[in-house]
């Protein structure tokens, strides 16, 4: 069963409606509103988890009401992601941006490694028609 990651096809290059070799005019991530948000708030590169799970489940999207509960899984993960760092989690990790895309699934894009980067621009599907 193929499936699409919504927040990955929104943020991804081919749903750029222009580009050049200097920009690109895409979607608005509103992963990054809620990143600037958690930056605003945090004021560091990493949090203690009781805080991320504190200000996260307070954060509102178009798809995630606030004031929600968390599972539990979700912050038994974000304990495990701090106890691999010293006790908070860094905020730019992969793991983090991870655990995100759990807690705003169609908001945040899920962060993978990309074997050949070219095959996600629109140029790349262009030169094979």
């Amino acid at each position: 069963n193929p499936r699409v990651r919504i927040a990955n096809y929104m943020a991804g290059p081919s749903n750029c409606i222009a580009t050049s070799s200097y920009y690109s005019v895409c979607c608005i991530s509103e992963c990054e509103g809620l990143m600037n948000q958690l930056e605003a708030k945090v004021q560091a590169p990493s949090a203690a988890p009781e805080r991320l799970l504190s200000l996260v489940k307070d954060m509102s999207s178009s798809s995630v009401a606030a004031g929600r509960q968390l599972p539990t899984a979700m912050a038994d993960r974000l304990h495990f992601i701090a106890e691999r760092h010293g006790g908070e989690v860094p905020l730019h990790g992969r793991l983090f941006a991870q655990w995100l895309h759990h807690a705003f699934p169609n908001e945040c894009p899920y962060p993978e490694i990309a074997q050949d980067a070219s095959v996600l621009t629109p140029s790349h599907w262009l030169d094979k028609t």
